[in-house]
């Protein structure tokens, strides 16, 4: 074993207009071997499947799924590690100069923070405390609101309401996953309203306990719904005659179809330290002690991770082919439904004997050319037809183009218009001005803009 003593970082000035970005160089000191000077850690933007660069560095990725960036670390040439020490050693300057797992390097010192348990295990709950007392959105915002007519129409004393009203406050900002094992004790009504971090992963499987009348105010969450579940939200609210939000009710299709509705409160789900897996150290022994890297002022953005490969962007464990058998078997019809607008391809290969293939065409959003042509047995090109939330290329709509129902206008062949396929096919396909307009957002500008003249002249 290798044993670090001491971990030198050396700020460097970070410039993202070179290909290759240097962010820091390690100096690294042993107490069983000689020093190793001025290792480079940089990112940069990857072109290759391999696991290693061309100079034999081996490649941390961001996303392992698009593998678009990586990090890595180029050790000096006298260095004589070992391929496998490199890889370890590159792991541990990237983990110590900001954590891998963030989707950033740390700049400044992290706020304070809370500690749920501890903060749970402070409340001295009541003998007759029931969750079912605080599941109701106008508890809580009573609570919230300091509201003097709550502390009168509850069982419980102020002291209790006010530490309760404290912890709920700060847990439900929590990722879901920490707050499971508290949903005896935290309102899920209240989850449903306030937790900025609820993926439509988590959503799904929660459905039968999920609040739609409270989710429809969390606007964080509203944002980054697929269509599918937008859709079930507004036509169960209104089945059961509830009261739409505001915000939408007369916007109806526009909060269901657009993207960008709520588009100012996109979020990304940041791991915490303590939600980042620990990689077991083989070949070097390292005590951190007082040289843990405390940060700069210096911020990197969009740094490759290794959470990455067993995390999701909101924070959502990947799951083992065991693991999603045993939740798709626990599954409802509708849940089933809804899961399969955001299922990643290898759950639809996967499950596609079990699975609504309209459905999956007409709101997947991770549908691909090459995966529609492996499976075009299940293909339902009627609902294909409605999803405008995929790339195809006109290759594709010419040679399936006899597939769709022109009867009425095709969303995805409009979303995909150029001037030469409307030329080629304007006598097969439904496209007016209005629709035009409707969908030009998902159009290419220049190509829209030559295909509007035609109309206009």
């Amino acid at each position: 074993m290798l044993k670090i003593k001491k971990i030198e970082f050396i700020k460097v000035l970070y410039d993202d207009a070179i290909a290759q970005n240097i962010f820091s160089i390690a100096n690294i000191t042993f107490s069983n071997r000689s020093p190793i000077q001025g290792a480079l850690l940089y990112w940069q933007q990857n072109e290759s499947k391999e696991p290693y660069t061309k100079e034999g560095d081996y490649k941390f990725f961001y996303d392992l799924a698009k593998a678009q960036y990586f990090a890595a670390v180029k050790f000096p040439k006298d260095c004589e590690l070992t391929r496998d020490e490199r890889q370890e050693l590159a792991y541990i300057l990237l983990e110590e100069r900001g954590a891998i797992g963030t989707y950033s390097f740390v700049s400044t010192k992290p706020r304070a923070a809370f500690h749920l348990n501890k903060a749970f295990q402070e409340i001295a709950f009541p003998t007759q405390f029931s969750v079912d007392d605080f599941n109701d959105l106008s508890v809580m915002k009573k609570l919230e609101a300091n509201d003097e007519t709550i502390y009168e129409q509850l069982p419980y004393d102020r002291v209790f309401l006010e530490a309760y009203r404290n912890w709920c406050n700060q847990a439900v900002q929590l990722h879901p996953s920490r707050l499971t094992a508290y949903f005896q004790y935290l309102p899920f009504t209240y989850v449903c309203y306030a937790n900025p971090l609820l993926s439509e992963q988590f959503l799904i499987d929660y459905l039968p306990e999920v609040d739609l009348e409270a989710l429809q105010y969390n606007k964080p969450v509203l944002e980054r719904l697929s269509m599918s579940f937008k859709r079930y939200l507004v036509t169960t609210l209104m089945a059961n005659k509830k009261r739409l939000n505001p915000d939408f009710v007369d916007q109806l299709d526009d909060f269901i179809e657009s993207n960008a509705f709520y588009n100012s409160f996109e979020l990304i789900y940041l791991p915490e330290a303590d939600d980042i897996p620990d990689m077991d150290l083989q070949l070097f022994e390292y005590d951190r002690g007082s040289y843990k890297w405390a940060g700069s002022e210096h911020l990197v953005k969009g740094i490759p991770s290794l959470v990455s490969q067993k995390y999701n962007r909101y924070g959502d464990r990947r799951l083992t082919n065991t693991e999603m058998d045993k939740k798709f078997k626990a599954y409802n019809e509708e849940q089933k439904q809804l899961f399969t607008a955001i299922a990643e391809l290898h759950w639809l290969n996967k499950y596609r004997n079990e699975l609504d293939w309209s459905y999956i065409c007409q709101y997947n959003v991770h549908l691909t050319e090459q995966f529609l042509t492996a499976h075009l047995n299940y293909v339902d090109f009627n609902a294909l037809g409605q999803n405008t939330d995929i790339a195809v290329n006109a290759d594709f709509l010419s040679t399936y183009l006899h597939r769709f129902n022109h009867q009425k206008a095709v969303p995805l062949i409009i979303s995909h218009l150029t001037e030469q396929f409307y030329l080629t096919h304007k006598d097969e396909i439904k496209v007016d001005l209005d629709l035009l307009y409707k969908y030009m957002d998902n159009i290419d500008e220049e190509e829209f803009l030559r295909i509007e003249n035609y109309f206009l002249d």
